[in-house]
């Protein structure tokens, strides 16, 4: 690697709006993020079922369709 052209790795404090905060290594001196892994609904364990909205009934046609029920 070339001498003087990367920036600086610093380790900082990243802080959520839940409150929540992670070490990372970054080029930027403050960094503030809207969801993480402490917040966000994924990993609170609502998952991917949690994240489904079926205002139609696509889901019941599919499986009666199929005979999956």
């Amino acid at each position: 690697m070339k001498k003087g052209i990367h920036p600086e790795m610093k380790l900082v404090t990243v802080k959520c709006a839940c409150g929540a905060e992670h070490k990372f290594y970054t080029v930027k001196e403050n960094v503030r993020i809207d969801v993480c892994s402490s917040c966000h609904p994924f990993y609170k364990g609502a998952g991917a079922a949690g994240m489904i909205v079926d205002t139609e009934g696509r889901i019941e046609k599919f499986k009666k369709k199929y005979n999956l029920e």
